[in-house]
Order: C-alpha cells, then sequence, then structure tokens
C-alpha cells in the first residue's frame, strides 16, 4: 500500500515548481527593459515514478507518479539569429563610420557659412584679368593681392580641417583599440565563471546574456567569428587570430607608424603582425583616415602645389612694374635644403636619394616637332615590383603624340610644353603610399629624344638614368638651375601663400613680358611697361588642363574633389541605410523569439499561481487524511 504521506510529498514539488515558474515570470519582468537580456523558461517535467521496473518490485497496478520538478530553465535564444545580426552589424558599424566622415569632409569643402575655394579661385583668375586689362594700375595690383591672401586663406584652413578630422579618425582607432581589448577582457571572464557554473550543473543564464550581449558590442567594432563547438571553451576569432580562447585574451594595440605621419596601425601585441580589418567600425575609422580624408588632403595638396607651381612658372618669365624679373609669386618652401634636391628619403640622417618635382627641358620645341628617332622612355614601375613603365616612340612621331602617350600611361609623371616650348616632366601624386609625393622617379631614355631633341638629360641609356633613389642624380639633367623645380615640403596646401616681396611691393607682380637676347629661351628683356602679355598667360591658366593627376583645369579638378566625396558619401548612406534595414529586421525577429512579451509572462504567471494553489490545496488535503488517522488510532 502506499504511504499517505507521499502525497505531501507530490504536492510539497508541486509548491516548488510552481514557485520557481512564478520567480523566473518575474525575473523576465524584471528586465523586460534590459539591454541584452533573453526570456527565460521554465521547463517542467514528472518526477521519478516509483517503482523502477525489477523482479522484486512491489506488486501494484502500474507506476506510481511522484509529482512534478524543474528539469530546467531554459534561455529562449536562436543561434542561427544571433550569428547573422554579428555578420549584419560589421557592415553597417563600417559603412555608418565612412559616411559620418565624408559627410564632414563634405561640409568642409562647402561649407554654407563661408566663401568656398571654388569662388575663392574663380576671384583669384579674375584678379589676373584685372591686371592684364590694367598692368600700371595700383588698385588692380593690390586687389590680386587681396584676393591671393582670401584663396590661400582657404586652402590652408580646409587642410588644417581635414588634418584635424584625420587626427579625430585616428584618435577614434586607439579609443576601438581600448574597447575591443576591454570587451575580450570581459568575455574571458565571463567564460571562466559560466564553465565553473556549469561544473557544477548550473545553468546560468544571465551571464550567457552579459557574454553575448559582448560579443553583439564587438561584432560592430571588429569584424569578428565566434565559435562553439567545445562547451568548455568559447572562441571569437579576427580572420584568422585568436581574440579570445575561454579565459586567454591575445590583445590588440595601437601604435604609430613612421610611414603614415605617426598615425595608428593596429597590430596583434603577442606577434606584431598587422590586424585584417574586414568589416566593422574600426575598419571604417581606418578606411576614412586613410583612404577618404588622405585622399582629399591628397588633392588639395596637388591642387595648392599646381597653382603655385604654374603660376611661379611664367611669374619668373615676366617684369614687374619695378623691373625686377626672376621672382616668385608664390612662396616656395623646397622639402630639401640643398640646392641638388638631396633627401634623407629612409630617415637614417644622411640623404640617400634626390627629390625633384618638375624639370623643363633646354630645347625650345612645337607640338608638330618630329621626334627624328626611335626608342623607348622608361619611367620606372607604378608599384614597388611590378615592370617598368615604359613609353616608346618611332621616327615620325611628333612631340604632341609622345606627350599624349606619357599623359596616357601609368608612368607618374606628366608631360606638356611649357610657356617657353621646353619639353616638361611633372611629378603626380603617387597612387603607392610607399612613393613620396611630388617627386619624379626615374627618367631614362634609350634614344635621343630626351637627351639630343628636347633636352633633358645628358646621356642615353642607363648610365645616364635620372633616379630619385640615387643621391646628386639631379646632375643626370641637362638644364639650367630655373628649369628644375624640386619637390616641395610636405603638405603645399597646409603653407601656400604669395610670395613676401609681392606682398610688401605690388609693383613686383611681374605683367609685362619680355624677350631673349641671350639665346637661352628665357626672356631678358622687358616689352614695355604697359606690355600684358605675362599676366594674360597666367590668367589663361584657368582654362588649361594644368592638373597633372586629371589633366583638367582647376576648376573641374576641385569640381572633381568635391563630386567624388559627394558620390562617396551617398554611396556609404546607401549601404548604411541598407545594412540598418537587414539589422532591424534581424533584431525584431530575435526580439520576437527572445523578447519579454508582457501579456504572455502575465498569462502563465496565472496558470503557475493556479498550480501553486492547487497544490496548497493538496497538501491541506493530505494533512486532514493524516488527521484522521492520526485521531483514529488515539
Amino acid at each position: 500500500m502506499m504511504s499517505t504521506f507521499s502525497g505531501i510529498e507530490v504536492g510539497k514539488k508541486g509548491l516548488q515548481a510552481n514557485n520557481t515558474g512564478i520567480s523566473t515570470i518575474g525575473h523576465n519582468l524584471s528586465n523586460v527593459e534590459t539591454e541584452g537580456y533573453t526570456r527565460q523558461k521554465v521547463n517542467l517535467t514528472a518526477s521519478e515514478p516509483i517503482y523502477e521496473p525489477s523482479a522484486n518490485r512491489v506488486e501494484t497496478p502500474g507506476q506510481i507518479g511522484q509529482g512534478v520538478v524543474v528539469e530546467d530553465i531554459e534561455r529562449v535564444r536562436d543561434q542561427a539569429i544571433d550569428d547573422r545580426i554579428m555578420m549584419e552589424k560589421g557592415g553597417l558599424g563600417y559603412w555608418k563610420t565612412k559616411q559620418d566622415f565624408l559627410h564632414q569632409v563634405e561640409r568642409i569643402f562647402n561649407d554654407p557659412n563661408s566663401p568656398n575655394i571654388r569662388t575663392a579661385l574663380d576671384a583669384y583668375w579674375e584678379s589676373w584679368q584685372k591686371v592684364a586689362s590694367n598692368p600700371t594700375e595700383r588698385a588692380a595690383r593690390e586687389e590680386l593681392v587681396e584676393r591671393t591672401k582670401s584663396l590661400t586663406d582657404l586652402v590652408n584652413h580646409d587642410f588644417v580641417s581635414l588634418n584635424d578630422l584625420r587626427g579625430k579618425a585616428d584618435a577614434l582607432v586607439q579609443q576601438r583599440v581600448n574597447e575591443v581589448d576591454n570587451m575580450a577582457d570581459e568575455i574571458a571572464t565571463l567564460n571562466v565563471q559560466i564553465v565553473k557554473s556549469e561544473s557544477l550543473g548550473d545553468q546560468p543564464n544571465d551571464l550567457y546574456d552579459k557574454r553575448d550581449l559582448l560579443v553583439d558590442k564587438l561584432s560592430k567594432i571588429v569584424d569578428i567569428r565566434v565559435e562553439r563547438t567545445n562547451k568548455h571553451e568559447l572562441l571569437v576569432w579576427i580572420g584568422s587570430e585568436n581574440l579570445v580562447q575561454g579565459g586567454l585574451v591575445n590583445r590588440l594595440k595601437a601604435v604609430g607608424s613612421p610611414q603614415n605621419e605617426g598615425l595608428s596601425d593596429v597590430v596583434w601585441e603577442s606577434s606584431g603582425r598587422l590586424l585584417k580589418y574586414g568589416q566593422g567600425e574600426l575598419a571604417g575609422l581606418v578606411s576614412a583616415r586613410d583612404h577618404d580624408v588622405k585622399g582629399s588632403i591628397d588633392n588639395l595638396d596637388s591642387l595648392a602645389q599646381n597653382i603655385m607651381d604654374s603660376t611661379n612658372e611664367v611669374h619668373r618669365d615676366g617684369f614687374g612694374l619695378n623691373l625686377k624679373t626672376n621672382r616668385n609669386f608664390f612662396k616656395e618652401n623646397r622639402m630639401s635644403p640643398y640646392a641638388t634636391g638631396d633627401w634623407d628619403f629612409a630617415g637614417t640622417g644622411n640623404p640617400d636619394g634626390t627629390a625633384v618635382f618638375k624639370v623643363s627641358g633646354s630645347q625650345v620645341l612645337k607640338n608638330d616637332t618630329v621626334a627624328g628617332s626611335s626608342g623607348f622612355m622608361n619611367f620606372g614601375p607604378m608599384k614597388p615590383g611590378d615592370p617598368d613603365v615604359t613609353v616608346a616612340y618611332k621616327t615620325t612621331d611628333t612631340i604632341k603624340d609622345i606627350i599624349d602617350r606619357v599623359n596616357q600611361s601609368d608612368a607618374g609623371v606628366a608631360a606638356y610644353l611649357n610657356q617657353r616650348g621646353q619639353l616638361t616632366l611633372k611629378a603626380k601624386m603617387p597612387e603607392d603610399p610607399r612613393y613620396p609625393e611630388f617627386v619624379i622617379r626615374h627618367v631614362e631614355d634609350s634614344g635621343n629624344l630626351l637627351v639630343g631633341v628636347a633636352g633633358v638629360l645628358n646621356a642615353s641609356g642607363a648610365q645616364g638614368a635620372f633616379d630619385w633613389r640615387n643621391r646628386g642624380d639631379a646632375g643626370k639633367f641637362n638644364v639650367p638651375d630655373y628649369n628644375l623645380a624640386m619637390t616641395p615640403r610636405k603638405h603645399p596646401s597646409a603653407w601656400m601663400q604669395i610670395d613676401d616681396a609681392i606682398v610688401s611691393d605690388p609693383d613686383t607682380i611681374a605683367a609685362a613680358g619680355g624677350f631673349d637676347i641671350t639665346g637661352d629661351a628665357k626672356p631678358d628683356k622687358i616689352n614695355g611697361l604697359g606690355d600684358n602679355r605675362n599676366a594674360l598667360t597666367i590668367a589663361e591658366l584657368r582654362h588649361k588642363p594644368v592638373m597633372v593627376e586629371s589633366q583638367s583645369d582647376f576648376g573641374q579638378f576641385f569640381q572633381s574633389m568635391v563630386g567624388s566625396v559627394g558620390t562617396k558619401s551617398e554611396t556609404a548612406k546607401v549601404q548604411m541605410d541598407k545594412d540598418q534595414a537587414v539589422v532591424d529586421s534581424l533584431e525584431g525577429l530575435r526580439k520576437q523569439v527572445s523578447g519579454v512579451n508582457v501579456d504572455e509572462e502575465m498569462t502563465k504567471m496565472l496558470m503557475y499561481q493556479h498550480g501553486y494553489n492547487a497544490s496548497a490545496r493538496l497538501i491541506s488535503t493530505m494533512d486532514s487524511m493524516l488527521q484522521t488517522i492520526i485521531r483514529m488510532g488515539a
């Protein structure tokens, strides 16, 4: 016969199970607004019945139940949704960061509350036109000085703004690296706590939630992959490297790079290897810093340098009202302190190369001048390790044919005939950051074009070639000093200024042209104080394809700069909106699965309350039955 006391045990188990259900619902409702919280569900199961099947079991009609027990408290989570959100958040973080910085670059170039470079450029060229119209009038010259100051101030201001924006991106890179390391430390600590709890038979749901929330946040910063195959050890990967393995952390570190103006490279602390960024905010910051913002600075530098160089090139051939000639209109600020252009590219303290920005030949040519011989020009590789870029020419080719061929190649230089008719080679902004900026890298001719026809090099072949990696190679050019322009100091847009001599005496502005009496193609004598040919030549630069990067004029180049940033910003916004919509949809789906529904929880609470009341009534009934037995036996 079954004991009467067994009924009390059944009721007790019912009380405990339903009480656990009510407590879990209370926990769910308390955390309905808690970030990262996952709804928990009590799974009930029937208690082990009596008796076990065996030969000596008591003869009773079947197994007798012993009530209910809590099997586990389940965390309602869909891992597939979590993994998809983790992947999509990386893309969202990347594109949102890019869009934020590109929008700020747009605002710098197109600040609605102040003039921009485009309007200042227009005013600058119009002032030169006024000087050409009134070459002896003082007011036109003073207006040119003031408008040039406005242009240089705007260029300087935009550089400072862009450079500050790049510094801000770098500071955020360092901040994100610290955040990644701190999150990795927390995940590793939680891994240890979870393993300890699981080894005791517990199910640490709240610890799981904290860890998953950290992984969720981490996935927006860096491109991670989570491995859960080993139940005792959760692994977090970035690329092929472990960030977290159980309780171990492989930390990241931000290290200043001399090759990138001291800005931070992100490396693995243990090995020093560069981090493979992939997606995420950190990748977006590095891309914005080193491509988008730096690209805008490079374009601004190129614009500033070519405005200064093209103006100075013509201005030096003219004469001012005070009869002064061979004067720069803009300040010249060479990178090298040596007249030969020798420079320490490796940073060892000793010059190891030659920094030349532009070279003009000594011979006067025309577009239809015929090469007269065949051969090829070698300009070195476009990227270190690539094959050399060569441009061939035939005996019947004209100078214009050869110039067009050079400009359509990846030679790293632009070719043109200057105002004197001399063949000129000017360095482009390099596509590879391993090359220095505004430096002609290699000039070699197998034939006679650059030697006898154009008068650029002293000798043909490899022995007569100029190479930037050789000290003293400026001597390989067969040109007078004034036909060599040395590489400017870094970031011309930062220091672009009108020459002090022009500011102190506007009569120095060389509006008048001259003529050559010595046979060196350089004007030696003024045509007359009322002459305006030099000012007209400078004013006409406005519509010439002077910008060597794109063979466009200054206005077109600036418009292209701004348009490129706008296009990139729009692309980033479209991608960001798309990724945001996907993440929002997935998070909505996760909320349906894992979120706390108040109405549903209240319904379950009523169910557990009734179950608790029923178990209490069972115990009360069993107690009454026992009291009856006790009284009967008294």
